[in-house]
Parts: structure tokens; sequence; C-alpha cells
């Protein structure tokens, strides 16, 4: 079994296992197994970054540059100074940064144009990668062309960032384009193992990628307008059916088959389906009030909200 050395699991453990047959104690104390701080050094002199966080396992220290085009990493030296209790006097040196990091490298991430969002970092455990972004500046009245949500922000350019923390490499770049992700505290995106889920508002996606052990993004799958493979096939034919309801205006409608969607690589945004992912929202929506509701007549009353929630002029 693998122990666990956080210093409260540890606590807890001694608390409750009972000591081995004939012991007095549950297992043999180690010399300074545990070391805990108990002395804060005020005034450090810092370098002007802009400090966002310790990776999980410890071993990096992340920070920005203050312009938020550089990234600089830190490695932490842990225990530089000791002192005796009765006498706490420290040297000069112990209240400058680097007597407690080490600079690792300066990697430049974002171009002319882009900042690196401060507030977004992942880290992937396993490989020892990080994942950081940068963007350009928010358009807040930009055109819903190409079937953009109406309202929502649009950013020119959003890039992710694929590092090794070791030594600073870049493995690889995702980018973006007039689009709109939260990236404040990672809200726009998941991280699960390898898996990456980005959440595209403006497109309303969400876009899974995963991420390899040697360092690429691969595309995995997009649910938004589809969902399954197949989804786009069916829509396709529904709309074809509805475009050509017979077979004798198919010759007449042979010359503009591009303008009335027949061949068309997305189903029309005038026709009454609505994007897979919503469809799918929706449904659960409905099914969670017809199986959980008891009283008959506020499952009427629910479904008839449910069913104004629909009128084509709302914007789900």
């Amino acid at each position: 079994m693998v122990r666990n050395d956080n210093v409260v699991a540890r606590i807890f453990q001694r608390q409750i296992k009972t000591p081995p047959p004939g012991t007095s104690v549950h297992c043999a104390r180690r010399f300074y197994e545990n070391l805990v701080p108990s002395f804060t050094i005020y005034d450090v002199e810092c370098p002007d970054h802009s400090f966002r966080k310790f990776t999980d396992d410890g071993r990096y220290l992340i920070s920005f540059s203050r312009n938020h085009q550089d990234l600089v990493v830190y490695r932490p030296t842990w225990l530089s100074y000791s002192y005796k209790q009765e006498d706490c006097h420290l040297p000069s040196r112990a209240k400058r940064f680097d007597s407690f990091f080490n600079q690792l490298y300066c990697v430049s991430l974002a171009s002319s144009n882009e900042v690196i969002c401060k507030d977004f970092f992942l880290y992937v455990d396993s490989y020892q990668f990080g994942l950081f972004a940068t963007s350009t500046a928010q358009i807040h009245d930009a055109p819903a062309i190409g079937g953009a949500i109406q309202g929502v922000p649009s950013i020119e350019r959003i890039t992710f960032h694929l590092l090794r923390l070791e030594d600073g490499l870049i493995l690889d770049e995702k980018v973006f384009r007039n689009d709109f992700i939260n990236l404040a505290h990672n809200m726009g995106v998941f991280l699960y193992d390898d898996l990456l889920a980005i959440v595209s508002l403006r497109y309303q996606t969400i876009h899974i990628l995963q991420i390899r052990e040697s360092g690429n993004f691969v595309d995995v799958r997009a649910i938004g307008a589809f969902c399954r493979e197949d989804d786009e096939l069916f829509l396709n034919s529904s709309t074809q059916c509805m475009a050509v309801p017979d077979k004798s205006k198919l010759h007449q409608s042979s010359g503009n088959h591009v303008d009335n969607g027949v061949h068309s690589t997305h189903p029309n945004s005038d026709n009454s389906f609505l994007s897979c992912i919503k469809q799918r929202l929706l449904s659960f929506i409905f099914r969670r009030i017809w199986s959980e509701e008891t009283d008959k007549i506020q499952v009427g009353y629910l479904v008839f909200q449910f069913h104004v929630m629909l009128r084509p002029q709302d914007n789900l």
C-alpha cells in the first residue's frame, strides 16, 4: 500500500492505526521524518514577477513576467537556513528570494499582440507537463457569423501551449481563432488524466483533446453541432428530404443545389433542428422532470414551461 506523505493524513493514520502484536507503538519512530516550518521571514526581496502557484508535487513555482509575455519557472531549494530556539537571528541573505528558489528558465510564450492569461494553468501530473494559454484582446461587438452566438465576445486568437516543465521546451500548441473560451481560473478548460476538454462559449462546442506522452495534442471529438459520427449524415439527409420533397423537382433544382443545402456540409441553420448538444441537454431536463416529479399538476406546469423555453425566438 502506498503511503500518503501528507502531514494531516499521517497524523490521522497515527491516531486510528493499531500497533503490531507485542508492541506498544504502531511503528518505529523515524528521526526527522517530517520537518515543519516554525519561523516567518518578512520583507523578502522578490523579483518583479506575477507568481501563479506551485505545481501539485511542489517541484516547480510558476510565475509570469509583469508584461505577461514570458513564463518564468523556479525550483525550490527548500531547507536553506536553521536556527536554535533561543537564537532566531538569520543572516541578511535569508531575506533574498534566490536563497530559497533557483530560476530554471525563462520562456517567451506570447507574441507582440498576445498576453499570457495569468489566471490559467493546468498541470499534467503523469507527464509533468504544464498547460498555459495566451490570447489577444476581446472584441465585445463582434458580429455573430458562422454559427456563433449573438452577444458573446470574440477573441481573435487563443493559443494553448503544452510545455515540459523540466527544461521549458514547448512541445505543442493548439490555436482557436475568433472564439471565446473562459480562461479565468480554468473555468472553460477541464483536465482529466490525459483528456482535455475545452468549452467554446461562442460556438457552443466542447472540444475533447488527448495529451500524448510524446507531448502532442490529438483531436478526439468535438461535441456541439454534432455529437456522434453519424449525426451529420442524419441531419443532412433530413434536410435533403425537406428541400426536395418531390422527385419531379429534382431536375429543376439541380442548378442551384448549393443554395438549397442539399450538399451542404452543415445542416441548414434555418431548419427546425437544434444543435445536438442542446438537444441532449434539453432531453435530459425533460426526462428528469418526467421521472422525478410526483405531482402530476406540477409536471404539467413544468412541461409547459419547458415547451415555452423551446420557442424559436428564445436563445437557448
